[in-house]
């Protein structure tokens, strides 16, 4: 902890020296135990160096937003997605140190699956995945919960939704945890007006990404909607 606190997130900003480290952390409730339970993804969120009450101007350009961070960090759902974040590493012209929270879990999941095609040309890492189920992402204004999320609970959250046959919850993933994309999850605040917003996690209520999340979810539909929410915590 000592070396990533006073070298590895603060490096740039001591002595101009750029890191591409990147930290493949396991980080998933299996029943694993103590140390497959947690990456600590909190501590990590805590040295983003982030305002939460102020959207910068470069966060429309997402490279400029990366450049102004310490670090990233980032919960992949797919194959093709956590594929382009790597190649996005490597092939960007500046440096910075990626944090990926990798639950071990969906390597084994059925549903958490790419096509050739969501590699290939014109496809690049998305931030975040909007709700798929065309049946409820056509039809917003009878969304009553709009749920964010990020990881491997989509999956049981989906899994869920499907067995009690629901159609009035939507789920959003963020997959690009920091920096935090504040136009993204706007949209969706504004796409789904009628909806009350959850935040869903695995972890406590005082690890993960909720205190992180809250405060720019706030200021995103604040700045962006004119219209101020905040989420509803659900998790342990």
């Amino acid at each position: 902890q000592i070396m990533i606190d006073q070298f590895i997130s603060t490096g740039e900003d001591k002595w101009l020296r750029q890191s591409g480290l990147v930290m493949l952390l396991p980080h998933g409730y299996d029943g694993q135990g103590a140390e497959h339970s947690s990456c600590r993804v909190e501590r990590f969120l805590q040295q983003v160096d982030e305002d939460p009450h102020y959207i910068p101007k470069i966060a429309t350009n997402e490279a400029a937003q990366i450049q102004r961070c310490n670090i990233q960090v980032v919960n992949c759902t797919t194959p093709a997605n956590y594929f382009h974040c790597l190649r996005r590493q490597i092939h960007r012209d500046f440096r910075k140190p990626l944090i990926v929270v990798s639950p071990k879990n969906l390597l084994r999941n059925k549903r958490a699956v790419s096509t050739v095609e969501d590699m290939g040309p014109g496809t690049m890492f998305r931030r975040v995945f909007d709700e798929t189920a065309p049946e409820i992402a056509d039809n917003p204004d009878q969304v009553k919960t709009l749920v964010f999320c990020t990881g491997q609970i989509y999956y049981e959250l989906l899994a869920e939704r499907e067995k009690r046959g629901v159609s009035d919850v939507a789920l959003v993933r963020l997959e690009q945890i920091a920096p935090f994309a504040f136009d993204r999850v706007a949209e969706n605040c504004a796409k789904y007006k009628n909806a009350e917003l959850v935040w869903a996690q695995q972890e406590p209520k005082n690890m993960g990404c909720y205190s992180y999340v809250n405060p720019r979810i706030m200021t995103a539909t604040r700045e962006l909607n004119q219209n101020e929410q905040r989420t509803r915590y659900v998790g342990r």
